[in-house]
């Protein structure tokens, strides 16, 4: 338990900076003007259903966030990135050999459409680059 503790004090303004970057990586891509009108179409959700309970899902998905930063900075100490290239090509491959890999197959047998398909995980891809900047950024 020390150890987490540990890791977390020694990286934490970097794993909070990149959990508000998700937050806000995922705000503007599930916005309206952006995705956000396509993506409510294809889940299904009426104008109603987004101002209602969307409370608990933002903690949620902050704590999603958390978690996903603490993880991707344990990967850069463990890789040792020494350029911002670097840093990105390993979210990139993160997001491919994890991410990208389970949503698809979890998507295909949901039976869900290969455009929700795609704007999930391509969210998920700008995000991780995003959170790999600012991890290696201040690491």
């Amino acid at each position: 338990m020390n150890a987490i503790i540990d890791f977390f004090s020694l990286y934490w303004k970097g794993i909070g900076l990149a959990t508000i970057t998700a937050m806000i990586v995922g705000t503007i891509w599930y916005a309206k003007p952006v995705f956000g009108k396509k993506w409510q179409e294809l889940v299904g959700l009426k104008d109603k259903d987004m101002k209602q309970g969307m409370f608990l899902p933002m903690v949620i998905m902050l704590i999603v966030a958390f978690v996903t930063a603490c993880a991707l900075m344990r990967f850069i100490v463990i890789a040792n990135p020494t350029s911002y290239v670097q840093a990105i090509k390993l979210g990139i491959w993160l997001w491919l050999g994890f991410v990208a890999t389970y949503a698809i197959g979890g998507g295909v047998f949901e039976k869900r459409s290969p455009m929700l398909i795609a704007i999930n995980i391509a969210n998920s891809l700008v995000t991780l680059v995003a959170m790999s900047i600012v991890l290696y950024a201040l690491q």
